[in-house]
């Protein structure tokens, strides 16, 4: 204290004065408690100024106590360039490129999420139009080549009794059986007129002209059905193929696109990181 020491006598010169002593022990008095109040408001102020000091934050980087505190221009953040960050005071500039950084990752994830699941469904639409024309060219192939058809049946069974092997063995045959029928209609078509209207010789001819009637329009049908699903498994073939290579184009292009974009939003990842580092780095 600046008054430790100070005599209790006062100086020869304000005895001078004529002061008496309960005036000098006064004036002590009183100098005494205003060096005791600047004394304490040193320490305090010393106090003050030091914790002050030890919460403010002295540089980009360095150590903080309390997520996002500020002081100054700093905000205290995780440390965005360490994988186990601790927090750290940062800039404004710091914080908006580990924004962008971190942006740029996520809009990386989605995109690759989401373009890998279109590329994969229409890989696997392309995948169900090759196994449709599989299908289609094997019917096609069995009914062309291996389908065993009926051409005739033993009377009064559903036993064939005469066969074709293959959509134009068949239809060779069932035209034949056309103009057999055709040839039977005429038959007896001349018999009848011949006949007696309302014999039993017209009756019976007419009955095997309506028989072979129904034969022609059976086979006929049969004929009819046959190239129907020829043409039907043909225009499926086509339609795959088609199809397929559609597909495959989308396909081929989404990867291309895919790949393309990719090698992009990284090339701005990248770019993102070293702003990042850049702005973080500022002043360390």
């Amino acid at each position: 204290m600046i008054l430790q020491g100070y005599p209790l006598e006062l100086p020869r010169a304000a005895e001078d004065l004529g002061l008496s002593k309960e005036s000098k022990m006064k004036k002590l008095t009183s100098r005494k408690f205003a060096s005791v109040l600047v004394a304490g408001a040193l320490i305090l102020g010393g106090s003050v100024a030091f914790t002050a000091s030890a919460n403010a934050a002295g540089k980009q980087g360095t150590a903080c106590t309390k997520l996002n505190s500020k002081s100054g221009v700093y905000t205290c953040v995780a440390n965005p360039l360490k994988t186990t960050p601790k927090l750290v005071w940062a800039t404004a500039n710091c914080i908006s490129a580990q924004a962008g950084y971190l942006g740029s990752i996520t809009d990386l994830a989605t995109y690759t999420k989401n373009a890998s699941n279109a590329t994969t469904q229409a890989q696997s639409l392309l995948a169900s139009y090759q196994n449709a024309l599989t299908v289609a060219q094997n019917s096609l192939n069995e009914i062309m080549n291996t389908k065993v058809f009926p051409i005739e049946y033993t009377p009064g069974t559903r036993t064939p009794s005469v066969t074709a092997i293959g959509f134009n063995a068949a239809i060779a045959a069932y035209t034949a059986k056309l103009a057999a029928d055709q040839a039977g209609i005429d038959k007896y078509t001349a018999a009848l007129a011949k006949d007696v209207v309302g014999s039993v010789q017209a009756k019976s001819d007419q009955k095997s002209i309506n028989a072979y009637q129904l034969g022609m329009k059976s086979r006929q049908s049969t004929i009819d059905l046959l190239k129907r699903q020829v043409a039907r498994i043909n225009t499926t073939i086509t339609n795959d193929q088609t199809s397929i290579a559609t597909w495959t184009s989308t396909v081929n292009g989404s990867i291309a696109q895919q790949k393309e974009l990719t090698a992009q939003l990284k090339a701005s990842t990248t770019s993102a990181k070293s702003t990042r580092a850049l702005a973080c780095k500022t002043g360390l």
